[in-house]
């Protein structure tokens, strides 16, 4: 059985962290979400796997090759113009035949909910949703069912919360082409998923399962740093690659995750909740709490970060700290209060000795901090801040 995976996006609501990668290829737990959606489907029986690219493509191309690590063959389809998952899933129609898997790339998906919806494929030949109760919609839409019969999906929802919403996993086959065809001939405007899965609904042909288990929703950056501490504590314990070198007056406590290359330096703290990329250094006495660092990062010697996410080569100087959530942050036209964000430094950014970040501060890429400086609200990629 064949899994198209939709990862053509960019995911403006994760701010800077995608103005360089794709969405699905932030990393949680020190891996790509992407490779996860990914070994997900292979475990319930996928072999054969097709990826539908376009923001940033050539990193996901790069990372997966033919897909012979993960012992299924990849192929890529690219969508030149990102107008919605609908419109990407359409791109595939040459190369796949149905029943498949479609799912979001940039959404964690269970094996045995996928074989879930396998199974109810193979009892009913219909097309198939994966619902999950939420306190707050999704991007995908939300879900209204009468038993197992799916009669309305839109694109917000009708109830208060907790309602159900589109949990990003279907099981479809190639009749989905000729509804998504019909929309671009009525409307041509509208490419969601909502749209095309509420179309199957009027004509009968959608039915949902229900899950309830574990579910987390990827919006926004604070999901990704909740997510990531939720993954690190299933772990049930430090998870520290072999030749990464932590020196043994470093506090290392449970729910931390150690990529190969690291090095944690004399007295370092690291808290629950933080996940270290490779070759990340973290210096003397800095301490770490509920923090996403990416490859190559660099902490230095005596900072404090609570609640960050950290991107790729960024450096932050000595006694620089980022106290943390809960903190108002606005992304778009959306002011989000009492969230847990301290800050989000994006990729290659240098912040120099003292500075201080205030909660819920959003640094882009390339961004160049003078010692001592404050940054709060929003910083665009490429500034520098200088005192006074």
């Amino acid at each position: 059985m064949q899994a198209v995976i939709l990862a053509a996006g960019e995911g403006q609501r994760l701010g800077p962290l995608t103005e360089g990668r794709p969405k699905p290829m932030v990393a949680i737990g020190n891996r790509p979400i992407l490779e996860a959606v990914l070994e997900a489907a292979v475990g319930a029986g996928a072999d054969e796997v097709v990826l539908v690219v376009g923001h940033c493509r050539e990193r996901i191309q790069s990372y997966f090759g033919d897909g012979d690590d993960w012992g299924v063959p990849i192929r890529y389809v690219v969508q030149d113009h990102q107008l919605g998952a609908a419109h990407a899933l359409a791109q595939t129609e040459s190369v796949v035949e149905g029943p498949f898997f479609v799912l979001h790339g940039d959404q964690l998906i269970e094996t045995a909910l996928l074989e879930r919806l396998l199974e109810r494929w193979e009892a009913t030949e219909m097309p198939i949703i994966a619902a999950v109760q939420s306190d707050r919609p999704t991007e995908y839409g939300a879900v209204e069912v009468d038993g197992e019969t799916v009669v309305a999906v839109s694109k917000t929802p009708a109830t208060d919360p907790p309602f159900l919403v589109n949990a990003g996993a279907y099981v479809l086959d190639e009749a989905v082409f000729d509804v998504v065809r019909g929309i671009e001939a009525t409307d041509g405007t509208d490419f969601g998923m909502a749209t095309t899965l509420q179309r199957l609904a009027d004509a009968g042909r959608l039915s949902a399962v229900l899950h309830r288990g574990s579910w987390q929703d990827l919006t926004y950056p604070w999901d990704l740093l909740s997510t990531n501490a939720t993954l690190l504590r299933r772990r049930d314990g430090k998870a520290v690659a072999e030749d990464a070198k932590v020196h043994p007056t470093a506090a290392v406590s449970v729910s931390v995750a150690i990529d190969a290359g690291v090095s944690v330096g004399p007295n370092a703290t690291l808290l629950p909740g933080t996940a270290l990329g490779r070759n990340v250094r973290v210096g003397p006495n800095a301490t770490l709490s509920n923090c996403i660092v990416m490859d190559g990062a660099r902490i230095g010697d005596g900072a404090v970060l609570h609640d960050c996410i950290v991107g790729e080569s960024v450096s932050v100087g000595p006694n620089a700290t980022a106290e943390g959530g809960p903190a108002r942050v606005v992304v778009g036209d959306a002011i989000h209060d009492d969230v847990g964000l301290g800050a989000v430094l994006a990729d290659r950014t240098v912040l120099r000795g003292g500075v201080t970040v205030a909660p819920g501060t959003l640094v882009g890429r390339d961004v160049e901090a003078d010692c001592g400086t404050v940054l709060r609200g929003r910083i665009d990629s490429n500034e520098t801040v200088r005192r006074g």
